[in-house]
């Protein structure tokens, strides 16, 4: 009785080491998978933020900017006769 006992778990003991093998071998080659997606996704969004920096670099530009005052909102650069300078060096006073 106690060799069929030993048989049975032995078989039992192979059985269930075969299928963690197994079980194993699957885990790691769907997180491989999803290792390499998480890789390609993180490239993509390096690429995309690379174009959005090149584009807020366009959007800030000097000569965009002052295309932009002059058409669309019709102003013009004023002529050194319309400029004003107020001088505070003096400080201000308070009086009564």
């Amino acid at each position: 009785m106690t060799k069929i006992v030993m048989i049975g778990t032995a078989i039992t003991l192979i059985s269930t080491l075969f299928f963690a093998n197994v079980w194993q071998s699957y885990r790691f080659t769907q997180l491989e998978r999803d290792v390499l997606a998480t890789q390609r996704d993180h490239r993509l969004l390096l690429e995309e933020n690379k174009r959005l920096v090149v584009g807020i670099a366009g959007l800030r530009s000097p000569r965009r900017i002052r295309a932009l005052a002059e058409t669309e909102l019709a102003l013009e650069p004023l002529s050194a006769n319309r400029i004003q300078r107020v001088d505070i060096s003096g400080g201000l006073s308070a009086s009564p």
